[in-house]
Formats: C-alpha cells, structure tokens, sequence
C-alpha cells in the first residue's frame, strides 16, 4: 500500500489496534484550515507529530556498544550545529544477549545510508535503499537478529518551525497528544517508512526489528511492532557504562508544563 495523503494512512490500519484517529484528524484540519500554507508541499504525512510517549512502553533493554555511542553523540551534535542540521539516514544492527536472566539487544554496528552526502534535507530523509538492501542482506549473512531503520531529527531554524503543522495544533490538542515541539516528535512518515521492514521479516520472528529516531535534544526513540501493536522501548544504556540514554515520560512532560 501506497500512503500519499492521512487519510490513507487513517482509512488502511496502519496503526492496527493503535488508535492515533484524534490526532490524524486534528491534523488534517489544520491542512484544510491553512490550506494556503500547507498546499502543494507533499509532506503531510511528513509533519503529522506522534508523541513518542503515546506509545506503550517496551522495557526489553536495548544496549549500544561504544562505536554506536560515539556516533550517537556526533550525530547529536551535527543535528544542533545549523550547517549540518539534517536528517541523516543509517541503519542499527544487533544480537540478542541476556543480562541475568534477562533477555536484551546489544547494539553493536550503525551503518550510513544516506542517498547522497551532499544536498541533505532538514525535513525528509534521503535513504539509499541500495545500501539498505544489501546492509539488511550482510545482517543476515552476519547473524543479526535486530535489524533497525534509522534516521536524526534535527533542530531547525525558528522560521521553519513555525511552519509546520505542529505549529498550528490548538495547544489543547498538543497538550493532550504530548506533542512538542518540531523535530521532538515521530510523524505518521516514520510509522509509514518502518512499515516495509516490519512486512519483509514478518514471518521470520527470530529477527526483531524497529525504527529508529535520534532527535537533536539527544532523545532516542525506539518503535517497534509486534502483531499489529507498536511499543516504545524506554530502556536504551550505553553498554560501556551503564548510563541511561535519554528517553522522554509523560510524567517528565507534566512536571515542565507539557514542554522540554
């Protein structure tokens, strides 16, 4: 399935059990409320915010090794930089371990698929799906049985921000979804994009698979799906250390007034 507009993404259970209705329909009232702002750019799907705390929680720990963790926080730090602020595209590869008598993944590999290395977007990923392809591929070969899309969401300039649909959400609605601001948020396109992984290894349940955000206040958000459900795996640790990767609550969010 093709989604090209919400309502694609609203009328074909994406989601599955998952209701995200209220928030899909505030947005396409915004679009139709400021349709001479939003007309013509073909990013709806794109700028339709999912609080990453609306999802239920996965408390399965997700461990990332020391060469993931540096690239994390140089990722971090050219998402928050303006001239390298974009969206970059890289793949998560781990393996199923234990700590105790508790299952986890260890993170051990991040690949870099982005299409081109110049001319980079703020707003919309550029992944290589030749490079994905035969990454997935060696995973495989390798023995990788967790396999993630990934992609950063960079701090954008004020005028940007004010240009998105986020933006013109009633604050009652941004309160009651916990959605912040842009670039702090999935979108129906992250959902949209990770779709295509989860059904290529749908019937293979020995690989976990997910999608990935690392967004530029240094929050990770991890989604993965299981029988039509989606969860959030809230337990990210740098395996070296032991310190807890950033990963936002809705109890945190209530104590700062609903913002960051």
């Amino acid at each position: 399935m093709e989604y090209k507009t919400i309502e694609d993404v609203k009328n074909n259970g994406l989601f599955g059990n998952s209701d995200y209705d209220y928030i899909m329909q505030q947005s396409m009232e915004v679009l139709k409320n400021h349709s001479g702002i939003f007309k013509g750019r073909n990013m709806d799907i794109g700028d339709t915010p999912i609080s990453p705390m609306s999802i239920e929680d996965d408390l399965t720990p997700i461990l990332l090794s020391k060469n993931v963790m540096d690239s994390y926080r140089k990722l971090v730090e050219m998402i928050n930089t303006p001239s390298t602020a974009k969206e970059y595209s890289y793949v998560l590869l781990g393996k199923k371990a234990s700590i105790g008598n508790m299952e986890c993944y260890l993170v051990d590999k991040i690949v870099d698929c982005n299409l081109e290395t110049e001319g980079l977007s703020d707003r919309e990923t550029h992944i290589d799906n030749d490079k994905l392809n035969e990454t997935i591929k060696c995973a495989i070969k390798n023995g990788y049985n967790f396999i993630s899309l990934g992609h950063t969401h960079p701090n954008i300039p004020e005028s940007e921000r004010r240009a998105t649909l986020t933006a013109f959400l009633p604050e009652d609605v941004k309160e009651h979804e916990y959605i912040r601001d842009a670039g702090l948020n999935l979108s129906l396109q992250d959902f949209v994009n990770y779709d295509s992984l989860y059904k290529y290894f749908i019937n293979n349940p020995n690989i976990r698979t997910c999608q990935t955000v690392i967004m530029y206040n240094g929050e990770i958000a991890m989604i993965n799906k299981s029988f039509n459900k989606y969860k959030r795996y809230t337990v990210i640790l740098d395996s070296t250390t032991g310190e807890d990767i950033y990963v936002s609550s809705k109890e945190e969010m209530k104590q700062n007034n609903h913002s960051l």
